[in-house]
């Protein structure tokens, strides 16, 4: 039980201080997913993290005037193909789409980062480049798919469920090899490149 200065109970504050530690926690996940990743990049292929938004350190405020709007959050390119990556991961063995798109606009009847995923979409249209949606299901499925933009983007616009199930990012994506070192992960990104390299097209 969180206590005020007065040494009172103050259940309030405490449910606020909880939510606020779980939110950075899955900040850390988040990040801490993201630096495996980079670490996980072959030497021959170039890889930039694409900077944060704005909104991500202000409360998920996703209307900040001076956010930054980024594509997604990996730009790679190794001969003689260019790739885009958006990271995700998640605990439990579906993923909502909200974590994927962003918050619900309710008047505009749309997601508010739904234009991250067309814009990837729209890239991958062109022959040498692809985009994907990479999904690291942790907890008991602990797997991890990369999943073309351009599927997740139908699943969204044609199914009716609200969230993406582990055993569909199977079978619409590439699933990435990994293995746990004594705390960190690495990911096989080396031989997803070359199964992205053999179709050596765009809508890959």
């Amino acid at each position: 039980m969180y206590r005020n200065p007065e040494h009172y109970p103050d259940p309030t504050a405490g449910a606020a201080l909880c939510q606020l530690r779980r939110k950075e926690n899955r900040l850390n996940t988040g990040k801490q997913f993201e630096a495996d990743w980079k670490k996980s990049m072959p030497p021959d292929a170039w890889c930039y993290r694409l900077k944060d938004s704005a909104a991500t350190y202000y409360g998920g405020n996703e209307n900040l005037s001076f956010s930054v709007d980024n594509i997604c959050d990996f730009d790679v390119y190794r001969y003689p193909m260019h790739h885009y990556f958006e990271l995700k991961t998640i605990e439990t063995p579906s993923i909502p789409l909200t974590k994927i798109f962003g918050s619900f606009d309710r008047d505009k009847q749309k997601y508010h980062k739904l234009k991250h995923i067309t814009d990837m979409v729209a890239a991958a249209s062109y022959k040498g480049q692809t985009a994907h949606v990479v999904i690291n299901y942790r907890g008991k499925v602990n797997r991890t798919f990369a999943v073309p933009a351009s599927a997740v983007l139908e699943y969204m616009q044609t199914q009716t469920r609200k969230s993406i199930p582990w055993q569909w990012a199977a079978l619409n994506g590439i699933e990435v090899e990994q293995h746990l070192l004594r705390v960190h992960w690495r990911y096989d990104v080396n031989g997803l490149l070359k199964k992205l390299e053999g179709g050596n097209a765009g809508n890959v």
